[in-house]
């Protein structure tokens, strides 16, 4: 998908980004509604939910629009794009990594109900143990502070930036969208002083925005479009052509608008 489209230019882009993102959405179901998975398989389970919860989002999504804080849902779609495209390069590895955290999940929410004075039941205590003999190597620091009370990293996937995970693939929209939509999620004075006016001495608050709305659904669209080939080729769901051909419509329809 061209990075050349990044950024809304023109009046049309809006309503055909939203029919467009609405099309993959529909697809996206439909799809979803025929998958069936292997239990000991972690990246299918892994790309199954990752495919869930990008279609949770999407559906949010064109609620809010042309709601600035559609930027915030599209903007942790890429996040979790990222994620899944990071795992797929080496799926058995870094899919095992996702769900095993959960032990290690656990075991944080148990040392906190312990410290509070919180009760816990054996079995759980037990089972938790089991988890990390297990999977507790594979989530543990390399050089823990011998002071720490937690001697796992925080996250599944270790220290890996995200910036370092969109070198994998789809680069531009780590560039493009996740960049400007950053400054409404961090609180920055551009993001907030583009929705407000001055008028006199009261400030008038604008909650809508064109152009987030085009980034936003333009990066909803990608993040389902991206999703599908992931779980099309790992799934075996055998509708690459029809994924396929939502793409091609989608850019050769967006070229257009700027064909001299």
């Amino acid at each position: 998908m061209s990075s050349a489209t990044l950024f809304i230019r023109d009046q049309r882009e809006v309503p055909f980004l939203k029919d467009q993102v609405e099309k993959i959405l529909a697809l996206a179901i439909e799809l979803s509604r025929s998958i069936t998975i292997r239990e000991n398989d972690d990246f299918g389970l892994m790309t199954v939910q990752f495919l869930f919860k990008q279609i949770q989002h999407t559906e949010s999504l064109l609620r809010l629009v042309p709601r600035r804080d559609a930027g915030l849902i599209a903007r942790t779609m890429i996040d979790g794009l990222y994620k899944l495209l990071w795992a797929s390069q080496a799926h058995e590895e870094r899919a095992k990594l996702w769900r095993s955290f959960s032990v290690i999940h656990d075991w944080r929410m148990i040392q906190a109900r312990l410290k509070i004075g919180i009760a816990v039941d054996d079995k759980d205590i037990r089972k938790n143990e089991a988890g990390l003999k297990e999977f507790g190597t594979l989530h543990r620091l390399k050089n823990p502070k011998p002071t720490s009370p937690d001697p796992y990293n925080k996250y599944w996937y270790g220290r890996v930036r995200l910036s370092d995970m969109a070198e994998v693939d789809c680069r531009q929209l780590y560039d493009g969208p996740y960049s400007e939509l950053s400054d409404w999620e961090h609180w920055g004075l551009e993001g907030i002083g583009n929705s407000t006016e001055r008028e006199h001495n009261r400030i008038i608050i604008n909650p809508d925005s064109d152009r987030i709305a085009g980034v936003a659904l333009l990066a909803a669209f990608q993040c389902l479009f991206e999703t599908l080939r992931v779980a099309d080729v790992y799934l075996h769901l055998h509708t690459a052509d029809a994924i396929q051909a939502l793409g091609d419509s989608f850019t050769g329809t967006m070229d257009s608008f700027y064909e001299k």
